[in-house]
Formats: structure tokens, sequence, C-alpha cells
């Protein structure tokens, strides 16, 4: 039975902590890390998408059927908004850091921790291009399970997407006659990019808790991805990703997330307080 549409789901404290009980016994998955007005948001629009009347109906689902659960993990991520989004970061990273890093390492190594539906992660792609050091640099996308990682790299992207992408790409580039089109492949019902836009993308599962298979990161891109979560994750998420910054190498989080409460905040100093951009300055 679908809800009306303008029916409000009521989703209390009991509610959210039987869910989590339920996450934690049937699949090890830890839904208390996000901060509760998020998780409320989120829970709800997985609801939304599966026409489940109510919490105990999602509940159901998930402790009956093992092969909805990849699907929730999907649902419950958010997804990009659009390429190149905050223009003068990835001029910041093009004219500021990409010749640092260019000077000093042989391979080039950046981190994006929640890959979602792959806009960061072709910005970037297109950021290193422009800068002329993609073929020495790998980024490592990664996010909660294969299923947004299949995602994030087969995505067909819809062609509303495509006007503010490129009124961004122009803004990036600081030129109104640049188009995106030399990256695309143009299908039925949007576009994808080029396969060899994806050539030094290494896409991986990263829960919180693998070990990275790419050590000795020189940029980590985590921008709007920290607001979601609890503070108590965010330590521990900005722990992992300091052990796997190399000394000198570069973070970067939304310009609405902070770090000063961390622990390893003393490790790092503020390079681009506009783009929120911090260099890490001692192991």
């Amino acid at each position: 039975m679908k809800r009306a549409l303008n029916e409000e789901i009521e989703i209390g404290i009991s509610g959210i902590r039987k869910l989590t009980e339920t996450l934690k016994n049937h699949y090890g998955f830890d839904i208390g890390v996000y901060s509760s007005t998020s998780l409320k948001r989120r829970v709800v629009k997985v609801m939304d998408l599966n026409n489940l009347k109510n919490l105990d109906a999602l509940i159901q689902l998930l402790e009956t059927s093992e092969s909805f659960f990849p699907l929730f993990q999907k649902q419950l991520t958010v997804e990009g908004t659009e390429f190149f989004r905050d223009p003068a970061l990835w001029r910041y990273l093009r004219d500021e850091i990409a010749p640092v890093l260019d000077r000093n390492h042989m391979k080039i190594k950046i981190w994006i921790p929640g890959c979602s539906t792959g806009e960061e992660v072709v910005s970037t792609a297109i950021t290193l291009k422009n800068a002329g050091i993609y073929d020495k640099s790998v980024i490592l996308a990664t996010d909660l399970n294969k299923e947004i990682i299949k995602q994030s790299r087969e995505v067909i992207y819809s062609n509303n997407k495509l006007e503010i992408s490129e009124n961004n790409y122009k803004r990036f580039l600081e030129d109104e006659s640049a188009d995106l089109s030399g990256y695309l492949i143009k299908k039925d019902k949007g576009f994808q990019f080029k396969d060899d836009l994806y050539s030094n993308i290494i896409y991986d599962v990263f829960t919180g808790t693998e070990n990275l298979k790419i050590k000795g990161i020189n940029v980590v891109l985590c921008r709007n991805y920290f607001i979601y979560f609890t503070t108590q994750y965010q330590e521990k998420l900005f722990g992992i990703f300091t052990a796997n910054l190399s000394t000198n190498g570069y973070f970067a989080i939304g310009n609405k997330e902070n770090i000063t409460f961390c622990k390893d905040a003393d490790k790092y100093a503020l390079v681009n307080d506009n783009e929120k951009v911090y260099k890490k300055i001692s192991a």
C-alpha cells in the first residue's frame, strides 16, 4: 500500500533505535554515525523510494531480504549535485596545489572518500587533465559498497544536469566559451564521460574500517562529507584521513564544515580560508 503524497512519516527515537539494532545485528552496519537530523531525512528518502508506509515495514524488509541491504545503503547515501561545485576550489587545486605536487612527487595520489554518483570524481579528473598532471596521478574513489561504486562509474547523467555543470566549468576556467563536450558521450537519456577520463581512477569500498590499498595520499577531497556525521564519528574519520595523508599533503572540506574540534587539527595549517583547504604540517 502506497502512502499518500502529502502524508508525513513520523520517526521517533524508539524507531531509530530499533532500526539501528536491526542493521547492526543483521549486517554489522552502524547508522548511529549519522547525525540524527540527517539520518531521519535519509531514512524517509529510502521509505519513499520503496513505497514503504512506515518504519516497521522498512525494518521487516531489511530483516527478511538480504538482497535489499546494498540498495538500502545506496539509497541512504547523499547523491552528488553538480560538477565543479564551487569553481574557485577547482581553480585552487589546478593553479596552486597541482604545481607543488608535480614538482615534489613522481606519483600523485588523491582520495575521495564518498564518491557517490561520481560528480566529484569526474571534476577531479578533468582538473588534473587541465593541470597537465593526470597521467602521473591516481584517484582513489571510495564509498560504502560495490553497488554505489558501480553507480559512480556507470551512471548516465541526466541532460538537465549539464547546463549548471557547464556554467560551473566556464567559471572554473574563467572562459565563457569553454564547454565539456570534449569529455562527453551523448546518450538517449543523458550523457556519460569518456572512458579515458577513468583510466587512472581506482574504485574501492570504504566503510570507515578498511585499510586503504593506496598509501601516502597527497590530497583528500572530503567536501560536504563530514557534515552528515556525528562529531564523534567525524573525529574518527579525521584520524583515518590524517594517518593516510602524507606530510605536506592537502585536506579539503566543505564551506560549512569544521575540523578545529578534532584532536589532530593542530597537525594542519589553513592555506585557503575561502575554500577550506588545509595542509598537513606534521606527522
